[in-house]
């Protein structure tokens, strides 16, 4: 069983852990819109029935071998047009806790929502944000992060596990995760955007390289930034665009 952090400042002082629910995200949300429910509360399932992947899909975890968690946040101080930072800072805290782990892989954050390690998938996050009289008001951060798992549906799918060659204890992995994410959330909360994007793009999967991408046809193209808005701007043969999520995918 996960237990509340006494160790952090805010982040995991409430830890929900359930062996089975729908979806961790489902469950966050509703408690989100209770006005009792305290900021950096933590829904952890050990198996979820519809664990939420993005663009509709299903994310696929084996009970008890990994880390299936969503962290309810209320970011009022953060603009609207500025919530893919909480992408921003998810996908860098899940990246630190893992080269914490195994520091001899290659680890990029794939936009918008995958960590890759050694170009192979290896956490996802999803968050979903309620928007009240155009203000952030609540914020469920859901990530999946395969930890002891080492067979997959998925061929471009590992863990820390098939790096490590040994299991690592998930309540182990929880503890880091949270510390890592408080960090960079705090961070965001000091107004530190510049600081956050630029480590962002240092991370981030395929920029400045040549890549082949499919819009509406099939392209070799550069990323050169991903927008405050959380498009991706790739230059390509018609010059220099921006993408969001549907509009785009990297061919590998």
């Amino acid at each position: 069983m996960y237990k509340n952090l006494a160790n952090t400042l805010f982040l995991a002082k409430a830890v929900i852990s359930m062996p089975t629910c729908h979806s961790s995200n489902d469950t966050a949300q509703q408690l989100a819109q209770k006005a009792d429910t305290v900021e950096g509360t933590v829904v952890i399932c050990e198996s979820q029935t519809a664990g939420k992947g993005q663009r509709g899909n299903t994310w696929e975890a084996i009970a008890g071998e990994n880390l299936t968690l969503s962290v309810i946040l209320r970011p009022r101080f953060l603009k609207v047009r500025h919530q893919f930072y909480l992408n921003m800072i998810a996908s860098l805290a899940v990246r630190d806790c893992l080269e914490h782990f195994y520091a001899h892989a290659d680890y990029k954050v794939k936009w918008p929502n995958d960590v890759m390690c050694d170009q192979k998938k290896i956490a996802g996050i999803l968050i979903e944000n309620t928007i009240n009289a155009h203000q952030l008001e609540t914020a469920v951060m859901g990530i999946g992060l395969n930890v002891n798992q080492v067979t997959f549906k998925a061929p471009k799918a590992t863990s820390l596990k098939m790096k490590r060659q040994t299991d690592t204890a998930t309540e182990v992995v929880f503890e880091r995760l949270m510390h890592a994410l408080e960090y960079h959330y705090l961070r965001l909360k000091a107004s530190k955007l510049a600081e956050i994007k630029a480590d962002y793009l240092k991370f981030l999967f395929g920029y400045g390289e040549l890549r082949k991408y499919i819009t509406e046809f099939r392209f070799e193209g550069k990323i050169e930034d991903v927008t405050d808005e959380g498009r991706l701007v790739v230059s390509g043969p018609q010059g220099m665009k921006s993408y969001d999520l549907k509009e785009i995918t990297f061919v590998y």
